[in-house]
């Protein structure tokens, strides 16, 4: 079986003393491992189109149950990612988080996936946007995309839209206002349980401003989901402090590529 995708390398390992392979999520097909022969090798035929954050066409032939690289052509190498330290680890991540949240099957959501990583990779690159929104954008998006889409329209007890303050029940998905978190015996304190949540609750305290960004990050088209912006450095905190909570909560697993870039932003 040959076939020929598109697609970008979302992750490169050692395999055999020469070989690699090498992660691509594809519209086709999701995300495949492929095995490049002599991929480590300065000179090897399918060096140059096997390294990380390649978006291009892959020719591939499926052995068995293993997939091979063929040759290729590059569409976009990306090399600006490479400009920064601190855009270069959140592509790391952001390729990460997609990995964990794409398989290997023809579905809308690995579509989406991929589109949303190369619009934030494109945005990290040309460094037009702050990444600190580009990473919130990701992760909420691609949480509401892999369902676990939260619901931000108002507060899920009192049905009030937009009080002052507001908390996110991250395991729960759903807003929960101040005056019903006091109601339910808690104050602004997010150490305790509501009755009705599960003992591992996790609550994340959010300003009316970051809920707004949430809730057109869910709901907006693919292409404007980055069309917006935050002002208020407290908001942006806020934001990206829930968001990150929010899809690691989900996946159930952090990231040794989210810790990298944090060291170096």
């Amino acid at each position: 079986m040959v076939f020929a995708t598109d697609g970008i390398i979302t992750r490169v390992s050692e395999y055999g003393v020469s070989d690699k392979i090498i992660n691509i999520i594809t519209p086709e097909y999701g995300r495949i491992g492929v095995i490049v022969k002599g991929g480590r090798s300065p000179g090897g035929k399918n060096t140059p189109i096997s390294q990380l954050f390649t978006y291009g066409n892959f020719e591939i032939y499926k052995k068995n149950s293993a997939y091979w690289l063929r040759g290729g052509s590059i569409i976009n190498p990306f090399y600006d990612l490479s400009i920064e330290i601190s855009g270069l680890a959140l592509a790391t991540y952001l390729c990460d988080l997609a990995n964990e949240l794409t398989d290997e099957e023809d579905s809308d959501d690995n579509r989406e996936i991929l589109r949303l990583l190369l619009n934030s990779l494109y945005l990290i690159g040309r460094r037009k946007k702050d990444k600190t929104l580009i990473k919130s954008v990701f992760e909420m998006r691609a949480a509401a995309i892999s369902g676990y889409c939260p619901e931000l329209s108002y507060c899920a007890y009192c049905r009030e839209p937009n009080p002052d303050l507001m908390y996110l029940d991250v395991m729960g998905g759903k807003l929960i206002c101040t005056d019903c978190m006091a109601k339910r015996g808690r104050k602004a304190d997010i150490s305790k349980e509501f009755e009705d949540m599960p003992e591992a609750s996790v609550i994340c305290p959010v300003s009316l401003s970051a809920v707004a960004a949430m809730r057109y990050i869910i709901s907006s088209s693919q292409d404007k989901v980055f069309s917006f912006n935050l002002k208020d450095e407290n908001d942006i905190h806020d934001l990206s402090r829930t968001c990150e909570t929010y899809i690691l909560s989900h996946v159930g697993r952090g990231f040794d590529s989210l810790d990298f870039y944090k060291a170096v932003k």
